[in-house]
């Protein structure tokens, strides 16, 4: 199928299977009259939506794409051959979809990765298939674009919401440069960071960088988000609700320490290459978070364990120091090791 060139109302698409109230359900974003949506007008977007036995959510993610009411729409789901009812609903929704199939993949990064090599739009987005967009996500991200043709990243406000679609939170990233995204420490753990649903990007940064790592299970977005901003993107923001990011018991972010370990497996390079441009002292110090938190906290970890004495802990935690001078600088290890030395602090 073509893009979806005409706004679609609840009057086009079958009757949802839901009996829920409000968007995308019995409702849609507010739309103008077709005579005024000259599609030729508007930026075309592309958005890919990966799936994988997401039976009971995927229905809402697919209206929220159509029920956007956008003229210029480029909706592409790739499922991984799902043996739950997700494929039932793709056919349902079938004539709106610009293309689909269910086939075996090699993970999520490689299923966006096939609907990318497919898109045509100038903006680019995925969106999973338990998470959904807000009325007039797509036509507040169009305008942005055309008044700022210079962006090449836009985010704004992610909602968080429960399995039952209730919200418990949100999220407002604050992130512009490079410099900042790579800090893990105190700017992406530090509640500044992006959420994955509501951001888009530009087809030429995108042609720019490549595409998502395949060889990455949690993280393809932040590293994705990091390249952009080491290629020179200009990152920008709307000051609104774009997209509702669902928790699940079943969903790989609740993996704490494997996520953790691939984003510090993702930072490492960057922090050391001499192909990436940091201040010294910058770098000198995100070194040292590194490896205070994979060198130095696993040799205390290790000691304890063991239960080493005291003194042979503290001649340790200075011999790892030593081979690693950059931890010298962070505070956490300064205030850690007077606290050893003035013995305020026994195990």
């Amino acid at each position: 199928m073509p893009l979806i060139t005409k706004a679609l109302t609840l009057n086009d698409l079958p009757v949802p299977s839901s009996d829920k109230d409000g968007f995308p359900w019995t409702e849609h974003s507010n739309v103008l009259d077709d005579r005024a949506l000259n599609r030729f007008n508007y930026p075309c977007i592309s958005i890919v939506t990966p799936s994988y036995n997401q039976g009971q959510f995927i229905e809402e993610t697919i209206r929220s794409v159509l029920l956007q009411g956008y003229p210029n729409l480029e909706y592409i789901i790739i499922d991984g051959g799902s043996t739950d009812n997700t494929i039932e609903i793709i056919r349902k929704y079938e004539p709106w979809i610009t293309h689909w199939v269910s086939e075996r993949d090699r993970g999520q990064a490689h299923a966006i990765n096939k609907g990318l090599a497919r898109s045509t739009g100038d903006i680019l987005a995925y969106l999973n298939s338990d998470d959904y967009y807000l009325p007039n996500a797509l036509f507040s991200v169009a305008a942005h674009f055309k008044q700022n043709p210079q962006t090449d990243l836009l985010h704004g406000r992610c909602r968080y919401i429960d399995v039952l679609g209730n919200k418990i939170g949100e999220q407002f990233g604050n992130i512009h440069r490079f410099s900042e995204i790579i800090d893990l420490w105190n700017v992406w753990w530090a509640q500044r960071q992006f959420v994955q649903p509501e951001v888009f990007w530009t087809k030429r940064i995108t042609e720019q960088i490549g595409y998502f790592r395949e060889d990455l299970n949690y993280v393809m977005d932040y590293d994705y988000w990091c390249r952009i901003l080491k290629a020179g993107g200009a990152v920008n923001q709307l000051d609104s609700e774009m997209a509702c990011f669902r928790f699940t018991s079943q969903q790989k972010s609740n993996q704490r320490e494997q996520v953790a370990q691939e984003l510090l497996e993702v930072v490492r390079p960057l922090l050391w290459s001499s192909d990436v441009r940091l201040p010294l002292k910058q770098r000198l110090i995100l070194q040292g978070k590194y490896l205070y938190q994979t060198v130095f906290l696993k040799q205390v970890e290790k000691s304890l364990t063991e239960g080493d004495r005291p003194l042979i802990r503290i001649t340790q935690m200075i011999a790892v120091a030593l081979s690693n001078p950059q931890i010298l600088l962070i505070p956490e290890f300064q205030k850690r090791t007077m606290n050893y030395l003035s013995g305020s602090v026994k195990h």
